[in-house]
């Protein structure tokens, strides 16, 4: 029998050494020592990997710590994901807390909740409604970001098409938002784009050809080469075509 056909189940407290899998289920609490190789990899529980993980298919139902880089052709996140190294996906599926100490490189990122990125973010396509928070920079061909629960904090983003709005929030919780702020915001220093539309962003400077600066900015300088338009609600210091 080869390697690729052992499977490993953890049901209840377990620690177990790394390997290579077909399967990896997770029921309950694993620590897991070495490095992983699998598959398809399931967490229920609570999963501690001591250090890399590599899967086809890596779904988190729970919460996950893993000391290394993980990597996977897709990743599913309902719940919470802290990451030591760096992560690589070709589809990463965001409902809860995704938290990473180094670079996040992506084909599609998307979904809602907390997403935290010590350094870089990478993707083809970034669509997430929640808060944000990236050290250095956001770079993807679309970034779509819906601004929802508490503020953003992007240090540079460059894209193609980058799209900044505030979430409606659902009927259905209004009763608990008069407690939580609904003035979540972008927080950011440099936007570089082709076409960009901006809500409620602080930035030093936009850069792009069709530019539009929506309610609740406020903008330091606004670089722009085809079309520029400006909400009346919105604060833009110094404006320059190019």
């Amino acid at each position: 029998m080869g390697n690729h056909v052992r499977h490993l189940t953890v049901n209840g407290s377990a620690l177990t050494s790394g390997g290579t899998f077909h399967k990896v289920t997770i029921r309950g609490d694993a620590t897991i020592n070495g490095d992983l190789w699998c598959d398809r990899c399931k967490v229920f529980g609570n999963a501690d990997v001591s250090g890399n993980i590599e899967a086809k298919s890596f779904h988190i139902f729970g919460q996950a710590n893993i000391r290394g880089n993980v990597q996977g052709e897709t990743i599913k996140l309902f719940g919470e994901i802290n990451i030591r190294g760096n992560a690589i996906a070709h589809d990463f599926h965001l409902r809860g807390a995704a938290h990473v100490d180094g670079n996040v490189t992506g084909g599609t990122i998307h979904g809602y909740g907390e997403m935290k990125v010590s350094r870089d973010c990478e993707a083809d396509m970034f669509s997430v409604k929640g808060a944000v928070e990236i050290g250095s920079t956001l770079n993807a061909e679309r970034v779509e970001l819906y601004l929802h629960f508490a503020d953003s904090r992007i240090t540079e983003i460059g894209g193609k098409t980058i799209h900044v709005k505030r979430s409606k929030t659902l009927n259905i919780l209004h009763f608990l938002k008069r407690f939580a702020r609904d003035s979540a915001k972008l927080v950011t220093e440099t936007i570089e784009g082709d076409d960009i539309y901006l809500e409620h962003t602080d930035a030093k400077i936009v850069r792009g050809d069709r530019i539009i600066i929506g309610p609740g900015c406020n903008i330091g300088l606004v670089e722009y080469h085809t079309s520029f338009q400006q909400d009346e609600k919105a604060i833009v210091k110094e404006k320059r075509k190019r």
